[in-house]
C-alpha cells in the first residue's frame, strides 16, 4: 500500500485488492471483446469505487485527487483496461462539478449513475436556443460509455451557422446528458487497451438544459468550495490517465521479477535474474519507473497543496504540469521496452502478462494529452510564448 494514501482513501485501496480476482478472471474476456465485462463493472459499482470523488453526504469518498490517483495506478497494476476505465468512471464528479448544483445532484444521486464521454470538440456543434443548447455530432474515443448513464460531450459553439471566436479562439461548451441519446458504435479496434471499450458515440440535435452545460475553456464550479474550486478544471484531470499508465509498467515489472525468478534461458544453465543483461534492464527498467512516479506525484500533490491554501496558478504551472505528464509516460514506456526485452520470447506470448502491458502503453500513450506532441505546446510556453493551442 503507498504510504502516501490517505486514510479516507486506505478502505479503497483494500477494496482494489478483493476485486484484484474478478479482474484477472474477465482479462482476456475484455481484451477479446473490446469491452470491459458487465461483472467487473458492477464489481466496482457495489464496491463505491466509482462514486470515491463524490460528496460523503451522497455516499461518495470525497477523497483527493492525489489519492485518485494512487488508486488508479493501483488498480492498473492489475489490469490498464480496467484502471483505465476506473480512472474515467471514478473522475466523472470533476466534470460534473462545473454544472449547477441541481444537475449534478440529477446526474449522481442515482447510485449507479457514472459519466463517461469525450471532450475532442472538433468532431461536434453546439447551437444555443431558448434554454440550453442542441449538440450534435460524435463523441470520440468514449471509454467506459456502455457503463454509463450520462455522456459528456464537448463541441464548438455555432452562431448563425458558424464557429464562434472569441480573442482569436472559438467558444466551446461541455454538457452532459442521458446516455440513451446516443448511439454507441463498434469502433474500438486497437492493439491495446482494448478492454475500456473506447466507442465512438453519436447523437443529433439533443436538447441539453443549461445547468447541465459548462464553458469547456473556462470552467468553474458555481458552487464547489475549497480545491475544488481553486484548481482549474485541466489541472483537475492532468494525471488520471497517466497514473494508468505507471500502474500498467508496474505490472510488467513484477511480472518480469517472477519470470526471472525460475526461466532458464535457452542456451544457459542459469535462470534469467542471474543474467548480467537482464540486471542491467531490470534495474534501469526500476529507475525509470521510479523516477517517473516521482516527478508525477511531486507535481501533482504540489498542485493540490496549491488549491488548498488558495494560491492561483500560472500558465506555467499548467505547463509544468504538461510536462511532468508527457515525461512520466515516456519513461514508463522505456521501462516496459526494457522488461519486454529482458524477457525474452516470453513477452511475445499472448499467455504473459508483459505482452500485454507492453500492448496497453503503447497505445495509452497515444491520448492527445500525453503523446510527444504536448512537448511543442509546453516548450513554447517555456520559451515566452503563446502556447498555440487552447489545451495545454
Amino acid at each position: 500500500m503507498d504510504p502516501i494514501l490517505s486514510e479516507r482513501a486506505r478502505p479503497y485501496f483494500e477494496k482494489v485488492q478483493k476485486l484484484a480476482p474478478i479482474i484477472r478472471e474477465h482479462a482476456d474476456r475484455a481484451d477479446r471483446e473490446a469491452q470491459m465485462p458487465r461483472e467487473v463493472a458492477d464489481a466496482f459499482r457495489d464496491a463505491g469505487l466509482f462514486r470515491i470523488l463524490l460528496p460523503r453526504q451522497m455516499g461518495g469518498g470525497e477523497v483527493t485527487i492525489p489519492d485518485l490517483l494512487r488508486l488508479c495506478e493501483e488498480v492498473s497494476r492489475i489490469d490498464g483496461s480496467v484502471g483505465w476505465n476506473f480512472a474515467i468512471c471514478s473522475g466523472g464528479p470533476l466534470f460534473g462539478y462545473n454544472l449547477s448544483r441541481t444537475a449534478f445532484e440529477k446526474i449522481y444521486s442515482d447510485p449507479r449513475g457514472v459519466s463517461a464521454g469525450s471532450l475532442n470538440p472538433a468532431t461536434t456543434r453546439v447551437v444555443p436556443v431558448e434554454g440550453g443548447w442542441r449538440f450534435s455530432g460524435k463523441a470520440t474515443y468514449a471509454s467506459a460509455s456502455a457503463h454509463a448513464t450520462y455522456l459528456m460531450a464537448a463541441g464548438m459553439v455555432l452562431r448563425d451557422g458558424a464557429p464562434q471566436i472569441v480573442d482569436g479562439v472559438p467558444v466551446m461548451r461541455g454538457g452532459l446528458f442521458p446516455i440513451e441519446h446516443t448511439k454507441i458504435l463498434n469502433t474500438w479496434s486497437t492493439a491495446g487497451m482494448r478492454g475500456t471499450g473506447s466507442n465512438d458515440c453519436v447523437f443529433d440535435n439533443v436538447f441539453v438544459p443549461d445547468e447541465f452545460t459548462f464553458d469547456w475553456l473556462n470552467a468553474k464550479s458555481p458552487w464547489q468550495r475549497g480545491p475544488l474550486e481553486n484548481i482549474p478544471l485541466q489541472l483537475q484531470f492532468v494525471g488520471g490517465l497517466v497514473s494508468v499508465v505507471l500502474g500498467t509498467a508496474r505490472h510488467a515489472l513484477d511480472t518480469l521479477n517472477e519470470i526471472a525468478q525460475a526461466k532458464v534461458p535457452v542456451g544457459t544453465r542459469a535462470t534469467l535474474r542471474e543474467r548480467p543483461l537482464a540486471q542491467i534492464q531490470f534495474a534501469q527498467a526500476e529507475g525509470l519507473l521510479n523516477a517517473a512516479r516521482a516527478y508525477f506525484y511531486s507535481c501533482n500533490d504540489e498542485i493540490w497543496r496549491k488549491g488548498e491554501a488558495g494560491e492561483s496558478f500560472s500558465i506555467q504551472d499548467r505547463a509544468h504540469a504538461r510536462l511532468a505528464v508527457v515525461t512520466a509516460a515516456k519513461l514508463a514506456v522505456q521501462a516496459v521496452d526494457l522488461v519486454a526485452d529482458a524477457a525474452g520470447m516470453n513477452s511475445a506470448q499472448t499467455s504473459c502478462p508483459i505482452e500485454r502491458c507492453w500492448r496497453d502503453v503503447h497505445t495509452a500513450t497515444q491520448h492527445v494529452l500525453m503523446n510527444t506532441a504536448r512537448f511543442e505546446v509546453v516548450g513554447r510556453v517555456l520559451f515566452g510564448l503563446d502556447p498555440g493551442s487552447p489545451v495545454i
